[in-house]
């Protein structure tokens, strides 16, 4: 596995310490400060992958809920025409 090696100001490094502090809060999580730039890589990594799953799984998504409004819509006109007759 590739290993680096960074070099990082002390400012540099308090900024992100902040941000992993923050991190951190919002999500519950212990992270350090290179387990969460580890993290946010591997984010960037699959960036292009995830922006295609979620398009597809928006585009499934609106395909679902097309066919259950028209399904519903079908029922609603059958049972509005059921209720029309004698």
């Amino acid at each position: 596995m590739p290993k680096f090696t960074i070099d990082l100001t002390d400012k540099a490094l308090a900024g992100l310490q902040a941000q992993t502090n923050r991190y951190n809060g919002n999500t519950g999580g212990t992270l350090t400060v290179q387990q969460w730039i580890l993290l946010h890589l591997n984010e960037m990594a699959i960036a292009d992958d995830l922006a295609a799953a979620a398009d597809q799984l928006r585009r499934d998504a609106e395909r679902d809920g097309q066919a259950a409004l028209d399904g519903a819509v079908r029922a609603a006109r059958d049972q509005l025409l059921t209720a029309l007759e004698p």
